[in-house]
Formats: structure tokens, sequence, C-alpha cells
């Protein structure tokens, strides 16, 4: 016999989380099942970063230490928060040969970092696990260590069956399961969606760096890889990522060459100490969902999303869920007229401006030199406005080098002939990509 709920949520990130208070403390019979058995403890690969202090899908995000408060006043939910933390500053890249381009003057937004920072690494674990206890703290049932594999639609609602023989029944089910989402697949969402492959990602945790500005998200081109570092929650320590497409890379390697053997960052981190923190995932990358929703099922959070949605992001969707849905009981609507505020908000914030974009083949390290990108990379001779938004980054690195072709002309045509080259092949390296994924995943 199934358990009878409002709503079942699968899924305790950020969006399952978040949902799961706000449905509580309504007063709503709530069952939040999830596969592991320490909610919030973080076994992949995963930055912790909250965006503040700018727009992330058009909602604006802020953090008080003094308070201990993040806040979101576009939508008006509060959590309160009183771990360590980091600020983070925005972008920096930076060519194989250390040449830097740089989104904002670090040295001097340092002078006020409450108003200047756009970011602000936490401790999750520590910020979920005080959504999980206001979640119980409201009546909501936790299951933890339950393995979801399936969703069926029922008369008045969807009901939810578990590894273990547990079935669960809501008027609503959200499913937050993440970027590699099993009941995306169960349901065939993914049959409507675009599949772009697959990505291992490794990160290891460390302490100390001697890279002159690692109060950013950094990323470091080296002559074969791309590698990342952002501050992590507790001081002086940061994460270094190593993630590729290609199936015969492996990312261990990738991060030993960086940190012991690349002429240039390696000194970096000859004084580092790395931590007994490493996480490492595997992701397959899809296309958003259009509309997420089908057969009283929401899909939110990195659920419905190419990648990570990022934590404004994911929590976002599921506090603007959770009100659409108090508000459809309320009224006895329990289907998709009753549902529709959300579909349109998450239409306009998500989907239309940000979800249509198909990626295309950027593969830099094929086409380019190290002297190429050496140059390129100190070209525009200016820093670039400020942000740790990757769609505002791709956007005024186009702008920037667009004004900047006729010089490369001028100036190197050889490396202008191998930039022809990587927009050429652009097509021809996603499909090489997608044929390197894994669907299934």
């Amino acid at each position: 016999m199934a358990q009878k709920y409002d709503v079942v949520i699968v899924g305790a990130g950020p969006a399952g989380l978040m949902a799961a208070r706000t449905l509580g403390q309504a007063g709503l019979k709530v069952a939040l099942l999830e596969r592991k058995k320490d909610i919030p403890k973080i076994h992949r690969s995963c930055g912790g970063v909250l965006n503040v202090n700018e727009l992330t899908f058009n909602q604006m995000v802020t953090f008080d230490e003094d308070r201990q408060e993040i806040a979101c006043p576009t939508l008006g939910y509060t959590i309160h928060y009183d771990g360590p933390h980091q600020n983070v500053f925005g972008f920096h890249l930076y060519s194989p040969g250390g040449k830097r381009l740089e989104f904002g003057d670090f040295s001097e937004l340092r002078k006020d970092p409450k108003k200047n920072r756009l970011g602000v690494a936490l401790s999750k674990e520590l910020m979920l696990r005080g959504l999980l206890e206001a979640s119980e703290k409201s009546g909501v049932a936790v299951f933890p260590n339950t393995n979801v594999c399936g969703v069926n639609k029922t008369g008045a609602g969807a009901s939810v069956a578990c590894e273990d023989g547990q079935s669960f029944e809501g008027k609503f089910v959200l499913a937050a399961d993440g970027i590699n989402s099993r009941i995306a697949r169960t349901m065939g969402m993914n049959k409507e969606r675009s599949f772009y492959g697959t990505t291992r990602d490794v990160s290891v945790a460390i302490e100390g760096t001697d890279c002159p500005d690692p109060d950013g998200f950094l990323f470091m081109f080296t002559p074969q890889y791309v590698l990342s570092m952002i501050p992590v929650a507790d001081r002086n320590c940061y994460h270094l990522y190593a993630a590729t497409s290609g199936r015969d890379d492996k990312p261990p390697e990738m991060m030993k060459y960086f940190m012991q053997e690349d002429p240039t960052f390696s000194k970096w981190y000859k004084r580092s100490r790395i931590l007994e923190h490493r996480t490492a995932c595997i992701v397959s990358l899809w296309s958003p969902i259009e509309k997420p929703f089908k057969d009283n099922v929401f899909f939110i959070g990195d659920a419905s999303w190419r990648r990570e949605m990022s934590n404004v992001g994911s929590m976002c969707t599921g506090f603007k869920v959770a009100r659409c849905i108090i508000k459809a009981l309320n009224e006895g609507k329990t289907n998709q007229e009753g549902i529709q505020e959300y579909l349109d908000w998450y239409a306009e914030n998500y989907f239309g401006p940000f979800g249509a974009r198909k990626p295309r083949g950027r593969n830099f390290n094929q086409y380019l030199t190290p002297d190429d990108m050496d140059y390129l990379v100190q070209l525009p001779g200016k820093r670039l406005p400020q942000t740790l938004d990757i769609f505002k980054v791709v956007n005024l690195i186009g702008s920037t080098y667009s004004d900047l072709m006729e010089r490369v002309y001028d100036e190197r045509p050889d490396t202008l002939e191998r930039l022809m080259r990587v927009r050429e092949n652009m097509d021809e390296d996603i499909e090489k990509q997608v044929k390197q994924g894994f669907k299934n995943i």
C-alpha cells in the first residue's frame, strides 16, 4: 500500500530541500526521498559557491555574515547560515604562458569586499544541513538511503516506486534528483532533449597557493588541457578541477601534470597541501527541458538543466515551485492549469533567455598554439567588466575579440587562420564529443 502525501520530493539537494522546507512550513504533508544515507554530505565535485550581488537567472541573492543570513529579495526567502566563507570576485582566464584576461580588478575590489564580491564560497554541506533540519522541524517525513526506480501517473497525482519495495503517492511529485536524473530518463523526458556528450570531473581540495589572485573562479589553459580553481569555505583553501569529455583523457593525470610539471602553473602549488577531500563525478550533458512538467511531476534544479544550474538557480526553482503548488492545492487545481504560473516563470527566467543556446565545440588547445593563446589573452590590453556569470563572460569575449580581428589579421595572420579553423570545425568537434559520450549514465 502506497504511503500518501500532498507532495513527494525525490532528491535532497538545494532544489529539493528548499522545496521541502517551503512546503512543510506551509503545513503540507511532504515526503522527501534521498538515496544518500548522510543527506547533506557532498560526495561529488562541487565548489559550493553561492552567486551574490549579481542577477542569476534574473534572481538576486545577498549574503550578510553579520546577520548570518542568505536572502533572495526577488522571491522573498531567507536561509540561516553561520559557517565559514571566502569571497569570490569573478572570473580570470590564464593562457599557457601565464598571461591573464581579467574580469575586474581584484586588488581594487577587495577594498570593499561585501559590496564588490559576486560570490561566496560556503560549506554547502552545512547549508544543506540547515535546510534539512528546518524541513524536519516543519514536519517533512525524510527517507534517507532510498533509491527511486520509477514514477507513474495516478488518477489524482503520481506514484513513486522504490527499489526496496516502498511506494509513495502525491498530488504532485518533484524530481530533484540531479543532473543525471533517473526520473527524467525513465519518464522519457530525454527523448525531446539533445545530447552533447559526457564529462568526467575530478577535484581535490588544497590548502595554500601562490597564485597572484586566488579569490576568483580561475580557468587555466595548459598546452593540452583546461583546469580550474575556485575558493572553498575554509580560509586559504581551494578546489582544483580537472574535467574532460575525451574518453582517452585521464583527469588524475591531468591534475598531476598541472600541479607538478606544468612550467607556468606548477609553481603556484609548491607549498600547497592536498587535503583529504577528493571528489569526482560523471555528467551527461543534455539540453535543458523546455517544459519541466509531465503527469504531475515537476523537474527542478539540475534535473531540468544542461549542467549545474548553480546553487542559487536550484534553490530558486525549489522555492518557486513550492509556492505555486501551495496555491494550486489551496485552489483545488492539481493539474497543469493550477501550476501554469511556475511554467511561465521558468520559461521567462530560465529556458527563454538561456535554455535554447546550443553548445558549440570550442577546443582551442586542438588548434591554437600556446604562443597563439598568450598573444590573444593579452591582446585586449584592458580589464573586462567584472562578472561571475558564464553567459556574460562568453558574450564579453565575443564582442571584445570581434573588434580585434582586423588587428590579429595585420599582426598574426597565422594565428587568425587557426582561429578560423576553431570556428569552422565547431559542429564537427561537438559531434566528436557526442560520440565519445555515454547517454545512459
